[in-house]
């Protein structure tokens, strides 16, 4: 079977080798990161170019936009396998219903492109997590609504608002999101609390929204500069504590994913 981690940062090949260590995916979707921090520096698409098996999210500049666009369409060109657009809510102060994200969403319509947001916490330098109201995913609304053909990916459940996020999930069929991100644990014992805690989350909101099970899509946000993400091994044993089907499961790792990015993989 296949399984898509939707959610993973990788800048070299070496990392990569890091990742897969612990990965239990076998289909990758690489995000790239934008120069706001040492943590999110961009890769160079030509790293991965013969990976059959990596897809890729390019990132955009809001302080730039009409420049990055221009950037993102020359790379399209380049580029076959780029499905998606990556705005870095928080760690640039725009919310998501900024008149140069609807900039975003209307190229992303007109070239069949994903968006997806970073939401929820953001992250310091040193690894401080603090709340940023830019990230929050509720004012990915006016979007959802505008561009019916665009789906929106708002990663990491934004947490810890999960009642507007999975809100949107449930009303909008062009809303998605990812857990990725979301177990930070350094041992093993406390990522299997983070799994608890995250898969508690979860349970919670598939009782209130059945529909959602259709929305989520596993990830592991994978970037090698932090050390307790180096073993991502405990993403994927999340499905297990889960109170879905087999078939649900299967979603989760791949039909989801496919359908928020329009792809087969």
């Amino acid at each position: 079977m296949s399984i898509v981690d939707c959610h993973m940062h990788a800048l070299t090949k070496t990392e990569f080798k890091l990742y897969k260590k612990t990965a239990c995916a076998n289909k990758y979707i690489n995000i790239r990161g934008l120069y706001i921090d040492e943590m999110l520096d961009p890769y160079d698409f030509e790293e991965f170019v013969d990976n059959g098996d990596m897809y890729f999210i390019d990132s955009v500049d809001l302080d730039d936009i009409n420049n990055e666009l221009n950037k993102i369409e020359m790379d399209l060109n380049k580029y076959p396998r780029i499905i998606a657009i990556k705005i870095y809510l928080g760690y640039q102060k725009y919310y998501a219903n900024d008149e140069k994200i609807y900039k975003v969403a209307e190229f992303a319509n007109n070239h069949n492109l994903s968006v997806t947001f970073h939401c929820g916490e953001i992250y310091d330098d040193n690894g401080k997590s603090s709340y940023s109201p830019y990230s929050d995913a509720k004012y990915i609304e006016d979007l959802a609504i505008k561009y019916p053909n665009v789906n929106f990916i708002a990663s990491h459940i934004n947490w810890p608002n999960f009642d507007n996020l999975f809100y949107l999930c449930h009303k909008y069929n062009n809303v998605y999101t990812c857990f990725s991100g979301c177990n930070d644990g350094e041992t093993l014992e406390e990522r299997n609390k983070q799994n608890i805690m995250i898969s508690d989350v979860l349970n919670k909101y598939i009782k209130l929204y059945p529909n959602i099970k259709k929305k989520i899509m596993y990830g592991t946000d994978f970037f090698a500069i932090s050390d307790e993400y180096s073993d991502v091994s405990s993403y994927i044993k999340t499905l297990d504590l889960l109170e879905i089907t087999k078939q649900e499961k299967e979603d989760i790792l791949y039909n989801n994913v496919c359908k928020a990015y329009n792809i087969k993989f």
